[in-house]
């Protein structure tokens, strides 16, 4: 008679089957983290800019202009610009400060689940002195 080993033939399956929806949650983190990063990167440049235009003297319309310009790959409708003090009451020495506020989607269905409406709230603020 001979004795055959046991051999466990399920247990890579069972291995595979727990190991691999916790690398693909931990992947699409990494990929949200990093489109969330580039948001925020963008958005920081682009008020960095408002503020530098605004300090420079021009209007606010012109600011947001040119913040959306900077932003064009992101979706407008998550977008908002607010630029204080207006246009009219800037003096030269005083401070102008742009804010952009920019709701982004989240990919992973998991992940956006901890986000109130499945969108993280990026702001990014910038003052400089009017010239």
């Amino acid at each position: 008679m001979r004795r055959q080993k046991a051999l466990p033939k399920g247990q890579s399956l069972v291995e595979a089957a727990i190991v691999i929806p916790v690398i693909l949650l931990l992947v699409f983190g990494i990929i949200d983290f990093g489109l969330l990063f580039n948001n925020y990167i963008l958005i920081t440049n682009a008020s960095r800019e408002g503020a530098r235009l605004a300090a420079l003297g021009s209007t606010d319309a012109e600011v947001v202009a040119a913040v959306r310009d900077m932003t064009a790959t992101l979706d407008s409708s998550g977008l908002s610009v607010t630029v204080t003090p207006h246009y009219s009451l800037r003096v030269r020495g005083s401070q102008v400060r742009v804010i952009v506020t920019y709701n982004a989607r989240l990919v992973t269905p998991i992940i956006n689940r901890f986000f109130a409406g499945g969108k993280a709230k990026l702001q990014a603020e910038s003052t400089m002195r009017v010239e």
